[in-house]
């Protein structure tokens, strides 16, 4: 996402998701944006990022999503980014999911902060029915 809201950038996520929430939704990324500071940053700069944050919001409500993490640790701080030259660090990627497919988690960790200054989000889903009758195959479109 970029580091500036960027209402545009949002629209678009929320035209390609659709309006359809009786299908899984999935959106994971790096928004750049911490979205509740009482609990997803260390220091002080994410409670500047007010417009920022809108765009946070805007996705979560145009398309029914929900903050999977945070749904499943309501007051657990675990970050996904350090700030080396801020010495901060904050979880600013999320997996946001539909109701449908949130009742599917098995589980939802970040992992360490390793090589880059993100931490991977890793999500366990269980797969529906449908999918272990025949196998899943990957829609060749999406390459």
């Amino acid at each position: 996402a970029p580091n500036q809201y960027d209402h545009k950038f949002f629209s678009r996520i929320v035209s390609l998701g659709g309006g359809n929430s009786e299908h899984p939704l999935l959106v994971v990324g790096d928004f750049n944006v911490v979205h509740d500071p009482s609990v997803d940053c260390s220091g002080a700069a994410a409670y500047r990022q007010m417009g920022a944050r809108r765009g946070i919001g805007f996705l979560l409500s145009a398309l029914d999503l929900v903050d999977g993490w945070r749904s499943l640790h309501p007051q657990e701080r675990d970050f996904t980014h350090t700030s080396r030259a801020h010495g901060t660090h904050s979880r600013i990627d999320y997996a946001l999911l539909s109701p449908a497919l949130f009742t599917r988690i098995r589980g939802i960790t970040h992992s360490s902060i390793i090589i880059s200054d993100h931490a991977m989000v890793m999500i366990e889903l269980e797969a529906p029915e449908s999918w272990r009758i025949g196998g899943w195959k990957f829609p060749v479109y999406l390459c």
